[in-house]
């Protein structure tokens, strides 16, 4: 019979895909990774990983086995997290993707505090400038976006909405004729900045006059476009053009006075920062319900 370590080991060789970094992340030699799956293999008497060159492929009865495997792991761990859960002893392990802006600028301190807290709970943050469920080598107990993302077999729950601003530099600002509705962005006397993102048409940019109500929807010729978004955000550091972007990405700058508002008389359609979630049963597990409740009252302090 397999033992919880014996899946524990073969998963984490997969996600490695070779030897050698699957023993620094086991802390053990090389040629014991090599035994200890062949002594595996020979035990289900199947070849569960194929040598080619330095780099290991999974085979079919492989990814059964990581796939099963992977469930029995996260089962075993809500067994023992409902039983210290009894007492309030908070443990147990969460793997968590985010955009990379939102990790390092938001998340990640937020992760440290709920850490002090929970010292028995361990995190891996994965970031990534286009964060997809398939970017951890294990499945992800939770998965931030911002913005709209349609997947159906995913549980959606939005952590805070945030406001987003439309900002450019003093020098820009000095050189460009004035701002002063939004459909002057459609003229050639300004530059606009956009970011790729969440397959979203990025050069449609919409407007609500505060007082009056009136709604502007117009498209942008982009001059400068990239995916990502601390790019995005130099360029018009720079003086290249406006963006229009999060204010939360932006608050160090705004405040130094490095970008300057415009246009402070219309508001930005407003994006939800979201966790996704394999499940709407994940979502209720004690640790993740836990480490969600403490983002949202972070975020609320923050955003």
């Amino acid at each position: 019979m397999l033992a919880i370590n014996d899946i524990k080991f073969f998963i984490t060789i997969a996600a490695c895909k070779n030897f050698s970094t699957a023993a620094k992340q086991l802390n053990v030699s090389a040629p014991y990774v090599t035994q200890k799956l062949r002594s595996l293999e020979e035990k289900l008497g199947l070849i569960l990983i194929e040598r080619q060159g330095r780099q290991l492929k999974v085979t079919e009865h492989g990814q059964i086995l990581i796939d099963m495997g992977s469930g029995i792991i996260r089962q075993m761990a809500s067994i023992e997290e409902s039983l210290r859960a009894a007492k309030d002893d908070l443990c147990g392990h969460i793997n968590i993707i985010a955009p990379i802006g939102f990790g390092e600028k938001k998340l990640s301190p937020i992760i440290g505090q709920f850490k002090q807290q929970y010292p028995a709970v361990s995190i891996d943050l994965t970031l990534s400038d286009r964060p997809s469920w398939t970017d951890s080598p294990l499945q992800p107990d939770i998965m931030f976006y911002i913005g709209e993302l349609t997947q159906a077999h995913l549980y959606r729950m939005v952590i805070s909405p945030t406001r987003r601003v439309l900002c450019a530099s003093p020098d820009y600002i000095s050189t460009m004729p004035d701002l002063t509705t939004p459909e002057q962005l459609m003229t050639n006397q300004h530059d606009c900045i956009v970011l790729r993102e969440n397959n979203e048409d990025v050069s449609l940019w919409r407007f609500q006059h505060i007082e009056s109500g009136r709604e502007c929807r117009l498209r942008v010729t982009p001059s400068l476009t990239s995916n990502i978004a601390d790019v995005v955000k130099q360029w018009a550091l720079y003086g290249l053009g406006i963006i229009n972007r999060s204010e939360w990405d932006l608050i160090t700058e705004l405040n130094t006075g490095t970008l300057v508002e415009l246009l402070p008389e219309y508001a930005l359609p407003q994006v939800d920062i979201v966790a996704l979630m394999a499940t709407g049963e994940s979502a209720r597990s004690h640790k993740i319900s836990r480490f969600l409740e403490f983002a949202k009252d972070r975020l609320k302090e923050t955003l």
